[in-house]
């Protein structure tokens, strides 16, 4: 299921500026969502019934509308997903192992993809799932300085030749470990429901799920379950006993394939120490098995903010603060005096009056105050509705004037926040990174991938096949030009792996979570529209089509309508 999307190249900020403002100023949620608590989604990765398994060898296991690959795609499973299948193949033909028909639809082919061996070491080496119930489904890092990704534990000998003046780099890092190998809190401890509504003023810790990451050891930011995780079985005396699955191919010999340049973002399922004889370094294990060394990475824990849940409480339209520094006013006599400031991020009901003063526009706040519209990002109802409301379906509203997405049933609106979309704001999204405008239909849905800030990748043509070197979107590592790829900032290149909960709906056009930075509000992406991770699980949550229990992605000609309008 070869995919590519847009990106936010110039403007991705690998260390989002996660603040306490931002979690203090998290929008409350109407009463039903806070009852919801008890809702708590599950943390756990799902767990398989007791029925005939497969599991995906591939780091994407193409799902097939009918037993041959010359069918349609439905979708992929990654690497180590167990999904319930048929007792028999369904067929042989084209495929030795057998067609097996799998829950709840599509044929797997077994064999070089797919294996009916619950103890294959591949299948076990890669058993942790990504967690499909929270803001973030992985931990995630920032490469701090150029790196080699590692296929096996590297000697020291082997460290030094790969590293440039890593002597150097290591007396650094021991002056400097503490500062840069914390986190504070962010999206990953957003506490959500089953619906992926967040919990206000909530996080994990809190409710006894999880350490937050504030309070995480360093093990535990890099995904694994303490400070001193044992070394994965996989890896043993300098040995590597599964295959390379990263796309990069290199001689089975090769001590790493590829290498990550600064500001790469990484998602990771594991970590654990080396003694001395290899320079006693933490490795991290990527999500597609290759070992980063995380002296060089800096953990990122993404952004807080999250939208707010309408209904009665919170009924339109209503007001975001967008910007630093907003202000509200009193207006008397024709002048606007100053009142008291608004908190960033903190959300307001309106009146519905509009008022002018010296040529700049002012919008009334419940209560009687005033603030600049300019400062505000609104929620309005449409003035004029849309197909998929006089049809009653759900549908996701994109106002890109305002900067903000609704989620609507209809004509009843159940959920808004603030967003990132293309940048110029208003531009021709045909000739510049401007954010399309039109009624689209979702077609393609990832749990996590790595996206193409490539315009030209993302033909939907270039989806439907695998790509080859010199076709459009193929970029330097085979197989990231399948799942998405380079992001240039300055004159390098950096990469943007695993993003959250994408969606596309047009093209290469997608709603997905930017975990790399915290502007919500502020238009700035290469015309996908940002949001903050867990707006981000709301929005995958509430949209067509589902995404099956031990799927990676699916595909559908049906999806929810995404409205983008000014």
């Amino acid at each position: 299921m070869a995919m590519a999307g847009c990106g936010d190249a110039e403007t991705a900020s690998p260390e989002a500026a996660v603040t306490s403002e931002a979690v203090d100023t998290a929008p409350p949620v109407s009463a039903e969502t806070a009852s919801a608590e008890t809702e708590l989604a599950s943390a756990a990765p799902d767990e398989v019934p007791d029925r005939p398994l497969l599991g995906a060898l591939d780091y994407a296991t193409t799902i097939y509308a009918k037993p041959s690959d010359k069918s349609a795609r439905l979708g992929y499973l990654r690497v180590g997903a167990k999904v319930p299948r048929s007792e028999e193949p369904v067929s042989k033909r084209g495929c030795k192992g057998g067609w097996y028909q799998i829950e709840p639809q599509g044929f797997v082919c077994v064999g070089k993809s797919a294996t009916l061996d619950m103890d294959d070491p591949l299948l076990r080496a890669a058993s942790v799932r990504p967690h499909r119930d929270r803001p973030m489904p992985y931990r995630y890092g920032f490469v701090r300085s150029v790196l080699p990704l590692y296929l096996r534990v590297p000697t020291a000998q082997q460290q030094h030749k790969s590293e440039f003046k890593l002597g150097d780099h290591l007396e650094w890092f021991r002056e400097h470990k503490e500062e840069i190998q914390s986190a504070d809190l962010g999206a990953y401890d957003v506490a959500v429901d089953a619906q992926g509504r967040a919990l206000p003023g909530k996080a994990l810790g809190e409710l006894g799920r999880d350490k937050n990451s504030s309070e995480m050891s360093l093990g535990e930011l890099f995904g694994g379950h303490s400070d001193d995780d044992p070394w994965p079985f996989w890896l043993r005396d300098g040995e590597r006993l599964i295959p390379n699955i990263s796309g990069f191919d290199v001689p089975d010999y090769a001590v790493f394939a590829d290498r990550a340049r600064r500001h790469t973002g990484l998602a990771f399922v594991g970590t654990f120490n080396t003694d001395e004889h290899y320079l006693g370094r933490r490795f991290a294990i990527t999500t597609d098995l290759r070992l980063a060394p995380t002296s060089k990475v800096k953990p990122d824990s993404g952004s807080p903010w999250h939208g707010v849940e309408l209904g009665d409480d919170w009924p339109l339209p209503i007001a975001f603060v967008a910007r630093r520094g907003a202000q509200s006013y009193l207006i008397e006599d024709g002048e606007a005096r100053s009142a008291k400031p608004l908190k960033r991020r903190s959300v307001h009901k309106l009146t519905g009056k509009v008022h002018r003063v010296d040529g700049e526009k002012y919008v009334q706040l419940e209560g009687g105050r005033w603030a600049k519209k300019d400062m505000l990002a609104l929620v309005l109802t449409p003035s004029k509705w849309p197909r998929p409301a006089k049809k009653n379906e759900k549908w996701v509203q994109v106002n890109i004037g305002e900067q903000t997405l609704t989620l609507w049933e209809g004509k009843k609106p159940v959920f808004a926040t603030m967003v990132s979309t293309g940048r110029p704001q208003f531009g021709d999204w045909k000739e510049t990174t401007a954010s399309p405008r039109g009624i689209f239909n979702i077609y393609a849905k990832h749990v996590s991938a790595t996206m193409d800030s490539d315009e030209g990748s993302g033909k939907r043509e270039n989806h439907e096949k695998q790509l080859k070197p010199g076709d459009p979107g193929y970029t330097a590592t085979k197989g990231d030009g399948v799942y998405g790829v380079t992001l240039r900032r300055g004159h390098g290149l950096f990469k943007l792996r695993d993003v959250p909960y994408i969606q596309y709906f047009h093209k290469n056009y997608a709603l997905h979570a930017a975990y790399w930075h915290d502007v919500f509000g502020i238009a700035r992406s290469h015309g996908c529209i940002n949001l903050a991770p867990a707006d981000a699980l709301r929005v995958f949550k509430f949209t067509d089509p589902n995404v099956p229990e031990g799927w990676h992605g699916v595909r559908s000609e049906t999806g929810t309508p995404v409205v983008l309008h000014k």
